[in-house]
């Protein structure tokens, strides 16, 4: 028979038997890892952690535009139907509307209008000066990000875009 008296145990292995079953991991720092995932082009793994994000802080501009860009994952917005980049095309916009600070999420939708221009029969025309004085109030950080995740080279924007940057 086994013997099953506590009263020999030592306190210290008691204590740590409770701390054992009273651990939890730490919590996620889901904006952090939606930004390590970005950096690391891993698009749906973003797109998880931006909608925890989303889902505490649903103001959140800058995941908001983060998750339009994961959205993107990574391709030119012709691989994608119309539907679906009017969508992430109309997010933007509302986004722009609520913050007219957020310039990024201008040009990015400047951007996916220039590449769905080029899919179409019309060619994007060249950038107003309305379009250039918006790309120069562009955050680098995010300027870069739109050049790194939303590759639309035949874009006047873009192009733009990433001529402001190397300056």
């Amino acid at each position: 028979m086994a013997d099953f008296r506590i009263g020999r145990q030592q306190a210290d292995l008691i204590q740590q038997a409770d701390t054992i079953n009273n651990y939890a991991p730490p919590p996620v720092d889901h904006r952090a890892a939606a930004e390590a995932a970005l950096d690391a082009r891993e698009y749906e793994s973003a797109i998880s952690h931006l909608k925890q994000v989303l889902e505490k802080d649903p103001g959140d501009g800058l995941a908001r535009f983060r998750l339009v860009v994961a959205a993107l994952r990574g391709c030119h917005p012709d691989r994608y139907g119309a539907r679906q980049t009017q969508a992430l095309t109309e997010r933007l916009v509302r986004l722009a509307a609520e913050d007219p600070g957020c310039h990024h999420a201008k040009v990015l939708a400047l951007v996916i209008n220039d590449a769905l221009l080029a899919r179409g029969s019309g060619r994007p025309r060249q950038p107003t000066p309305d379009t250039r004085r918006l790309v120069s109030l562009v955050d680098p950080a995010r300027g870069r990000e739109i050049l790194a995740h939303v590759p639309v080279p035949d874009s006047p924007t873009w192009v733009l875009l990433e001529g402001s940057l190397r300056r």
